[in-house]
């Protein structure tokens, strides 16, 4: 499968990323690249894929993976209000304005998210995996996306771009995802006519859902958003190299934060039995509070339940972050 703008031409080439079609992704994807290997190739994905993944494993990382379904949806909610409270009227009827397209992306991520949290529950009962979560069973990864949500949630928007946060936040977290998921089902070496019966889960992970989570719509739907990402911090900055400073420093922090997200959610497999050595309420991030599993507010406002003081998230959010020289 070929990859996608790749940023590792960047990070070993003299080429200013601002000369570059894709500049914004291109430069996020250059940084923490060896930390962006091992997420996408981490050895639970190649056990997801071969079938040796304990069952109860398996309903453990699934009933965290659905709770970061909807912090998901959560983004996606406020980045939706944001650009419709921002936006100019006279932009809303131009099908090819960036803004409109946005909006029709974060609205089709939605019924996405809500279909996806449809699909696990369904494979759930099927499967008979128990995807309910506990305090007990959160981990790492999903109390650090708690307070990436939280710094979105509470702080106040920039002038200059908005929604960029917000759409840097769900690329990151798609890209990722979908690169990670792709990376496993190439491992898959079983040949055909393919079987599950031997699979520790009956099947869930190799027959449902790392074929949903690495096909080509959702690769096509990733790219999507990368397009807009890209056109509209290209159109508003301009080739001017300070606000190029702003937009990197403001989006640096959210890809740091989203990645060390995603590290820290893949569970311990090469050791400890293979079971998830981080299910220790409020481990590494000081999480304060209780958790009750409902499901995010809407656009509209609110918290969630757990209080989360997450340092590399409090750097990103409100866009007023100071410039590095030289960044």
């Amino acid at each position: 499968m070929p990859q996608h703008h790749p940023g590792t031409l960047v990070a070993h080439n003299d080429i200013n990323p601002t000369d570059v079609p894709w500049a914004l992704t291109t430069h996020l994807l250059a940084i923490n690249h060896e930390q962006l290997l091992r997420i996408t190739h981490h050895s639970f994905l190649a056990r997801a894929a071969n079938g040796t993944l304990p069952k109860p494993l398996v309903a453990q990382w699934l009933a965290n993976d659905l709770q970061y379904l909807r912090v998901y949806k959560g983004i996606s909610e406020q980045t939706l209000a944001i650009v419709r409270r921002t936006q100019p009227e006279v932009a809303v009827s131009d099908p090819n304005d960036v803004q409109t397209r946005l909006v029709a992306w974060l609205e089709a991520a939605i019924q996405n998210g809500e279909r996806e949290e449809r699909f696990f529950h369904e494979v759930a009962e099927i499967y008979k995996i128990d995807i309910k979560i506990t305090e007990a069973t959160k981990n790492r990864g999903l109390r650090r996306y708690e307070a990436i949500f939280n710094t979105f949630t509470e702080n106040s928007r920039n002038a200059f771009i908005p929604w960029l946060e917000g759409a840097v936040l769900l690329w990151a977290m798609e890209k990722v995802y979908y690169e990670a998921w792709s990376w496993a089902r190439r491992q898959d070496a079983q040949a055909s006519p393919r079987t599950f019966d031997k699979d520790q889960d009956g099947g869930a992970m190799r027959r449902e859902f790392i074929p949903n989570w690495s096909n080509r719509d959702f690769m096509m739907f990733v790219e999507q958003l990368e397009r807009i990402l890209n056109e509209g911090v290209s159109s508003a900055v301009k080739q001017d190299d300070e606000l190029w400073r702003q937009v990197k420093t403001r989006t640096d922090a959210a890809w740091a934060a989203v990645l060390d997200a995603e590290e820290a959610f893949w569970p311990d497999v090469d050791g400890e039995g293979g079971m998830l050595k981080e299910a220790v309420a409020g481990a590494d991030v000081g999480v304060k509070g209780s958790f009750d599993g409902s499901t995010l507010n809407s656009a509209n406002g609110g918290r969630l339940s757990t209080d989360v003081d997450c340092e590399k998230c409090e750097k990103f959010g409100n866009g007023q972050v100071p410039v590095q020289a030289g960044a």
